[in-house]
């Protein structure tokens, strides 16, 4: 993701009519923040299906006498081959300001500064070294601001399930555990059935200590960190499909096609749900035997994984007895329980 600030100076001569300002943003980017004397006034936000260009229209105050606007443009990747590159462009176009029935006043000749990345980011301020080298203020009345950072400090879960955190109440942004990014997250982005396709962003346990864990976000739209928690995720499932014509993890050097099932850490394969080599129905979560189907598969996944933290299964027909359907392309479907 590239953030770039844009800042310029206007100075203000205030009309009798007191009639309200208007500025006027266009640009070709994803996202768009503004602000005003460093006051947040707005943003817009690209869609998928919308046109290229994304515009800002947005009723600010100003002082008399000399004003700062900045502009945060935010883009997520841009093409960076094909042809007539050199007549691409991306970012910030064009800026005016219009009072009541006043001419439009463009700002596009006037100075601009830049900035490329947020200073928080530039600064490191998600480490525990860098952390108190800048001011927090602690949450008392909330307010939904966007473009805020957070921190805090939490104690890991005793045990060995897996720890994550559910970020419901949050928007869109980043988070860190001691220095390290576990991801961005966009939970007010929902999906058809009006949830948010995600929740729970997983934090590694090797990222975690005992206690004085250091949690910062950087929150783009709004969101309420009072309501964060910390989960631990019980995994008692584990699946795995695999077509005979998928091709072999960079890790098994030259190997074909393999089913690789692991239980989380203290943890192993108790039983196998089901399995079925040749062409089974469904996925991880419904799942039948089709027209075509090995009959040593259970047997032959039993012997490789029960009893082990985590097994691997070539999708081969040796590996079954022999080719249970030729002609026809199978794949192996592997569901276990973990206790």
């Amino acid at each position: 993701m590239l953030t770039v600030f844009l800042k310029c100076s206007y100075e203000y001569r205030p009309s009798d009519d007191g009639q309200l300002v208007l500025l006027n943003v266009e640009s070709r980017a994803h996202v768009l923040h503004a602000f005003v004397n460093t006051e947040y006034v707005g943003s817009v936000h690209g869609s998928h299906d919308g046109p290229g260009n994304i515009i800002l229209n947005t009723n600010i105050s100003l002082k008399e006498g000399e004003n700062t606007i900045s502009l945060l443009s935010v883009m997520v990747g841009s093409p960076d081959s094909g042809a007539h590159m050199e007549r691409r462009s991306f970012g910030i176009r064009k800026v005016s300001i219009q009072q009541g029935q006043q001419p439009l006043y463009l700002l596009n000749n006037e100075l601009w500064g830049y900035q490329v990345g947020l200073y928080g980011e530039g600064k490191r301020i998600y480490t525990q070294e860098e952390a108190s080298s800048v001011e927090w203020t602690e949450i008392n009345n909330l307010t939904y601001h966007p473009l805020t950072w957070y921190k805090t400090t939490f104690a890991a879960p005793v045990g060995n399930d897996v720890v994550a955190l559910n970020l419901t109440s949050m928007g869109k942004g980043e988070v860190w555990v001691n220095g390290e990014s576990i991801g961005r997250y966009w939970v007010s982005f929902k999906a058809p059935s009006g949830q948010p396709s995600q929740s729970l962003y997983h934090i590694p346990q090797h990222f975690l200590k005992p206690i004085d864990n250091l949690l910062v976000l950087v929150e783009e739209i709004g969101g309420n960190p009072l309501e964060i928690t910390l989960n631990t995720v019980s995994i008692t499932t584990v699946c795995g499909n695999v077509n005979e014509l998928s091709s072999p993890a960079l890790h098994t050097q030259g190997k074909g096609p393999e089913v690789h099932l692991r239980c989380q850490r203290g943890k192993h394969i108790s039983a196998i749900e089901f399995a079925s080599y040749g062409n089974p129905a469904g996925d991880c979560t419904t799942f039948s035997t089709g027209s075509c189907h090995a009959t040593l598969s259970e047997s032959v996944v039993k012997q490789a994984c029960i009893g082990k933290r985590g097994c691997s299964i070539p999708v081969s027909p040796a590996r079954f007895g022999g080719d249970p359907c030729p002609g026809i392309q199978k794949s192996l479907l592997v569901v276990a329980n973990c206790r």
